[in-house]
């Protein structure tokens, strides 16, 4: 295993912690890219290939040696107390490592080519999206990225060998029907009913012996409307916030239709006209088995500790996108049992995961 000197990786650090102090919101990291560009070209040899909202940066070896990519996300999160951007995803560690992986190459005789992927928008499912046109681009045969996780042992890698976190999407129905007075409400299409039958609905659809799904679904309701506090008025317009989720994509799909089917045969029988569209659409984070089993092993053979995760993770994350262009692995890495959890205020990366991450993606280089 490669030995990382403290003092590189103190640089490594400073630069996680002034990455930390200019969080940005999703599709906005501008200042966050120019201190990771600007560490890239003080410390690496690296070419850096600018896409505007994203870029990478490439360590050429040989156009016939097998090219592995490194996946870094740079965006933040609004604070709950403040509105105010802030580093509650551990973001700001990612993007440290993988500048910092460059850094530490450097010095490597690596007979891979070396491509670190700095992509913008994870929170909200855009940025893989625009990224992925690096697979083909850069001809990769493999990406790695990873996510700290508050509740396990501080450095522990969790692991799986297919999916390891869910799909989901942010579904919105609207109901279009008619308002009228209050006092005569069948002159009107109230379109309250049809939603109620939705979220009636909701808990059949999660039954996995009458679905078939392959494994967990999840629809949560997360806000409804109808009308307003107007008690002379029947309401005429009313919107359904779901978020639904799967282990698997394809069931995700199957939730998704008997949703719909449903709010169709409700509106049609009242009369109220439906939309639906889908917002923060994130595929299921599907690792390659023989390419897992493989990284798994380089782990083992250096004594780093493994958890295998007895079902994927329930939140989702974009780098499924990259996974369904090529081979590729997305694992996680204990951030210690008493971490607060993410997307709280009170969360902050653990600055000591920054050597055992590098520890382990300098296995795959």
């Amino acid at each position: 295993m490669t030995t990382i000197t403290e003092i590189k990786l103190e640089k490594i650090r400073a630069l996680q912690k002034a990455l930390h102090n200019t969080p940005e919101l999703s599709m906005h990291e501008k200042k966050t890219a120019a201190l990771l560009k600007a560490f890239l070209r003080e410390n690496t040899t690296c070419e850096i290939v600018d896409r505007g909202v994203w870029f990478y940066a490439v360590r050429r070896f040989s156009p016939d040696a097998p090219t592995v990519a490194f996946r870094a996300d740079m965006d933040a999160i609004p604070m709950a107390s403040t509105g105010e951007p802030f580093h509650g995803c551990g973001h700001d560690g990612h993007a440290a490592v993988v500048a910092g992986l460059a850094y530490l190459t450097e010095d490597i005789p690596c007979k891979k080519n070396l491509v670190f992927l700095f992509q913008p928008g994870e929170e909200t499912g855009e940025g893989a999206l625009l990224c992925r046109a690096v697979i083909k681009e850069e001809h990769i045969d493999e990406i790695y990225g990873c996510h700290s996780i508050p509740g396990y042992p501080a450095g522990e890698i969790l692991f799986r060998e297919d999916v390891f976190a869910c799909a989901s999407r942010g579904m919105i129905l609207r109901f279009a029907g008619t308002q009228c007075h209050a006092a005569y409400p069948e002159t009107g299409h109230n379109p309250a009913f049809a939603v109620s039958r939705v979220v009636g609905a909701l808990d059949g659809f999660l039954d996995a012996d009458t679905m078939g799904y392959r494994g967990m679904v999840l629809a949560t309701v997360v806000g409804l409307n109808v009308g307003a506090k107007a008690f002379g008025v029947s309401a005429g317009e009313g919107e359904l916030y779901l978020t639904v989720r799967a282990h698997y994509g394809e069931d995700l799909e199957t939730l998704i239709s008997a949703i719909r089917k449903t709010a169709e045969e409700a509106c049609s029988r009242d009369n109220i006209a439906l939309d639906i569209s889908f917002v923060d659409v994130f595929p299921d984070t599907v690792c390659d088995r023989d390419t897992a089993l493989s990284f798994r092993e380089k782990l083992s053979e250096n004594g780093i500790p493994v958890r295998t995760l007895a079902e994927p993770m329930r939140w989702s994350e974009d780098f499924g996108w990259y996974t369904k262009e090529t081979r590729g692995v997305f694992f996680g890495i204990g951030a210690g049992e008493d971490s607060p959890a993410l997307h709280t205020d009170a969360f902050c990366y653990n600055d000591t995961l920054l050597a055992r991450t590098e520890e382990v993606f300098l296995l795959l280089c």
